[in-house]
Order: structure tokens, then sequence, then C-alpha cells
């Protein structure tokens, strides 16, 4: 798509947190390309290293700053932010920013997570901490902060992300799956809280998409003298439609979440069948 192309979202104000890379980018660049003012949130540094970057330092910033460059460029409005979804404080300054600078906000999406691999019996108590927070403390952190925003601009939409880890357990990704049935369970809350003020507040649950986060279960879950490929291919069994998800098919699910007027309080999945419902 051209920039500019559909300006369905024109001067409508647009938040992305966890937007610099992956799904979150595909999401930022779809709502940009049809006329959002658009927000990229990221950031270079994680609390803790267990995460399925194996570091606490990361680039989410400095790309969330390159894609906002690229898309300038093109005559698109995007803007890039520093923020730890999970830091309090920063998140303040990121939405006080806002108020600040566009001074309305219509949609919200939250796009962070992070995943590690661990049994349960050799998992420490810090690691389930760092995971279940790092996926859900910033779920609410953000959605309370964009609640009076959005009640000042007469209503909008928030998009948390969980998983199809929020719909069914998998092994050695205990914490992640309890963090991601957690999203749902505060979507769906957040929805009944809201609802007659205009807010709708809804989830999506992607699949197995080619991303930095897949790639790392990859190597995690790889069975003994198994290549890469073959450890993909074994993988897109797990799903009846056989074919992987791409950033794009969650983008567009988000996008039909943040205009749909009658939709709030749901949990939708992209995952090819893997779950059903």
């Amino acid at each position: 798509m051209t920039a500019g192309a559909d300006g369905e979202f024109t001067g409508k104000v647009v938040l992305v947190i966890g937007g610099g890379r992956g799904i979150g980018a595909a999401v930022a660049e779809d709502f940009a390309r049809r006329g959002a003012e658009v927000v990229v949130a990221d950031t270079d540094r994680l609390p803790s290293a267990y995460n399925h970057y194996r570091s606490t330092a990361v680039t989410g910033y400095a790309e969330a700053h390159e894609l906002a460059g690229k898309l300038t460029a093109e005559g698109l409005s995007v803007t890039a932010a520093e923020a730890d979804a999970t830091d309090e404080d920063a998140i303040r300054r990121l939405y006080r920013g806002i108020a600040d600078g566009p001074g309305r906000l219509d949609t919200v999406v939250n796009a962070f997570g992070v995943t590690h691999v661990s049994t349960v019996e050799q998992m420490e108590l810090a690691e389930f901490r760092h995971v279940v927070s790092g996926n859900l403390d910033g779920v609410f952190l953000s959605s309370r902060a964009a609640l009076p925003l959005l009640r000042a601009g007469g209503g909008g939409s928030i998009v948390n992300f969980s998983s199809v880890s929020g719909r069914t357990g998998f092994a050695k990704v205990s914490h992640y799956c309890a963090a991601k049935f957690g999203v749902i369970g505060f979507t769906a809350a957040l929805a009944l809280e809201v609802a007659k003020e205009n807010i709708r507040v809804n989830a999506v649950c992607p699949g197995m998409v080619r991303s930095h986060m897949w790639r790392y279960l990859l190597s995690e879950f790889a069975r003994p003298g198994e290549t890469e490929d073959e450890c993909w291919e074994r993988m897109r069994a797990m799903i009846p439609q056989r074919e992987f998800q791409t950033p794009e098919d969650i983008a567009g699910l988000v996008r039909y979440l943040a205009s749909a007027p009658r939709v709030t309080g749901q949990a939708v999945s992209v995952n090819g069948g893997m779950t059903t419902p």
C-alpha cells in the first residue's frame, strides 16, 4: 500500500507500545498508512535477562526511531518515544507527552511481550515474576494511563496483546501462559468497567509468526540434529491451516478492533485454527 492510500484513520491518534519491531511495527505502519498520527513507543533496556533476547540490552527504541524516520520520509505522521511498558514512571511520562503533544488519543495498542523457556521445577521465582510482569504489568499501567485521554476524546479503543498461549497451555512456558491468560481476563474486566463510556477493550491472540520470539522458541525446542528448516516445518504441522501467520495478519485484526463500534471484551485469535475458539 502506498503512503496515504487509505484515510480511514485520518485525524486519529494511535499509540503503539512495543512497536519498534515485528508485529508491533507492522501495526504502527498499518495505522500510519491509513492516515493516523502514530506514536511508536519501545525501549532499549529490559529490567531482566529472563526474555527471548537473552539480555537486558535490546534495540526496541532504536528500531522505533528508525521506523518513524522511514515512514516520516514517506510523508506519514509517525514519532518515536522511549518507554519500558513495565516502568510506571516511564508510562506516566509517555502519556503526559501525548497529552502535551497531540492532545488527544483514540487507540492504544499494547503490543509488547517477553518469553523465556524453563520447566516449573527449574524456574526461579524471579524468572516467573519477570516474565509475568513483562507481559501483564504494562497492560495494566498503559490501560490505566490511557483512560483519561480516551474519555476526554469521547471514547476510543484499547487493544491488548495476548497469545495462542493465552488460550492453551504449553510446556516450559508456564509463566508466559499465566501472563497471557491474565491479559484476556484483564481485558474482559476492564471492558465491562468502561463500556458505557464508549471505550472498547479487546485482545488479540497471535499464533505462530516468524518473529524474533518464535526464533528463540525454535532454538529452545529444536530436537537433537534437527536443522532450523526442519524445526520450522515441524512447527508448521501444528497449525491446521499449515501456514504461519504474518505480522500483517495481526495488524489487520488490530485495525478492525480499533474501529468496530460494537465489539468489546473479546479475545480474538489469529492462529490458523490452533485453538477453537
